[in-house]
């Protein structure tokens, strides 16, 4: 019992703290994509009509069907669903991570507490919180992956088996990053299974743990296919280039003191072996995602390898200078990941990076200004689902026309525009097309389309009201 409500008090004081870094952010005009979505996205399933459809992918289901159980729940706040996630998660895997170092690692008290700061200030840790739960979510299921292959060398047994079971499975239910997770860790699960494992059932061994994985990869295929869904949303933008150089710099944030952390054991083999398998895995998942760009970000795509770390030092042996080592060594770790993220040249880590410096990031102003002329106004037709931002800025749903409904659907379809106002985006030039009400009439692309005039634009918006003959 003292062990739970130590628990329950240090999560307590973390989760507000934890959503302050958000704040901070949000109040300097940084919220990211993924979060504007998945809060869109519960808002419109909870409180958007009933004849809503969407038709965007369902995948990846954990966090989303997280933030509709919160949005149904709460009722709605005016703190975006996705950070009380992802502070909640977040300072629960704080309060795991301290648990762990104190009570299997045997690290003294002092030395935790130091560790949990310098954990929850490292730059990874807090992009991965202001990212949303997604991300979250993917850094707590590679933890108990890495923790699961770790225990399953030592003793082998069917508990710690499901454990790495359990944690393929959070990371691919969380994210499409996730996948590349799970395929990483395919080869590597053979470096760190028991030889007796091996020699016993190989494919056996393998079978029991991605299991899970597959059977939910599947399931959810068949379900996609029925519905005539995407399973994974694709990059509908050309992915931003990074040199070798930014690659190298971003890797140096934890490449190095995760390696340094695993091969502390050397001289144990039944430790030292199932640490590189983790570090294989995460680092291959890198790898494979220069390639593919299901991650477009690659400090996200690193960010899970601060799990390995943390696992990696709950298993050094207990000898001399171990915990100054292990302060050195996370302190380190903040200084790095702070110039491994300004190397960063991927827009949003570059506005996070500004916004957490005290900068104003201006992209949100040109949405509360469009909310704010469109306040007074009723049957507003509009893409919510290539237009999520615009949702949480409504203050009733039900005066938006959506997908789902006859006026919009009609139109959709080969019908005439019958909606008192339309709300596009303002597209530049070279700009990708994504909202469906501008592809099916591009004429209001140049303000042209019959019966409408404009009475609203600025940087990111265009609002078009019909002319009453």
């Amino acid at each position: 019992m003292m062990r739970i409500s130590g628990r329950l008090a240090v999560f307590v004081m973390l989760f507000p703290m934890l959503l302050l870094s958000l704040a901070w952010a949000q109040a300097h005009g940084f919220i990211s994509a993924r979060a504007v979505m998945l809060w869109s996205k519960a808002i419109m399933q909870v409180d958007g009509p009933a004849s809503f459809n969407s038709t965007d992918a369902f995948f990846p289901p954990l966090p989303f069907v997280l933030s509709i159980a919160l949005q149904w729940i709460t009722g709605g706040t005016e703190v975006p669903i996705p950070f009380l996630l992802s502070a909640g998660l977040g300072a629960w895997l704080l309060v795991m991570w301290y648990d762990n170092l104190r009570t299997n690692g045997g690290i003294s008290v002092l030395t935790c507490c130091l560790a949990l700061v310098l954990l929850a200030l490292n730059p990874f840790f807090l992009r991965v919180l202001a990212e949303g739960p997604e991300a979250v979510l993917t850094l707590i299921g590679t933890w108990i992956f890495a923790r699961g292959i770790v225990n399953l060398r030592l003793s082998g047994n069917a508990p710690d088996m499901m454990k790495v079971a359990v944690g393929l499975l959070i990371v691919s239910l969380s994210n499409s990053y996730g996948l590349l997770i799970g395929l990483g860790a395919l080869p590597f699960m053979v470096v760190a299974a028991r030889p007796s494992m091996l020699v016993a059932s190989p494919i056996g061994y393998l079978f029991a743990m991605f299991y899970p994985v597959v059977a939910a990869i599947l399931s959810m295929a068949f379900i996609s296919s029925v519905f005539d869904s995407v399973l994974v949303p694709l990059l509908t933008e050309e992915p931003v280039p990074i040199s070798m150089q930014n690659h190298l710099v971003i890797l140096a944030g934890l490449v190095p003191l995760t390696l340094v952390a695993a091969l502390r054991s050397l001289f144990t083999p039944h430790y030292v072996m199932p640490l590189v398998a983790a570090f294989g895995a995460t680092f291959g998942a890198y790898l494979l995602n220069s390639v593919w760009h299901v991650e477009s970000d690659p400090t996200l795509a690193l960010a899970p390898m601060l799990a390995v770390l943390v696992v990696a030092i709950r298993f050094w042996p207990a000898l001399a200078l171990r915990e100054p080592i292990v302060v050195a060594l996370l302190a380190l770790g903040v200084a790095l990941g702070v110039v491994s993220l300004r190397a960063n040249p991927v827009s949003e880590t570059r506005n996070w990076v500004a916004a957490m410096q005290g900068d104003i990031i201006g992209d949100h102003a040109a949405t509360r200004d469009l909310a704010a002329f469109l306040e007074d106004k009723d049957g507003i037709m509009v893409d919510v689902e290539r237009n999520p931002e615009i949702v949480p800025q409504i203050d009733d749903i039900h005066r938006l026309l959506v997908s789902g409904q006859t006026i919009y659907d009609w139109a959709l379809e080969g019908g005439r525009l019958q909606a008192r106002y339309v709300l596009v985006p303002n597209m530049q030039g070279g700009m990708i097309e994504e909202d469906r009400i501008l592809r099916r009439f591009p004429e209001l692309k140049n303000g042209r389309l019959a019966f409408y005039e404009e009475v609203f634009m600025n940087d990111r918006w265009r609002v078009f009201r019909r002319i009453e003959s």
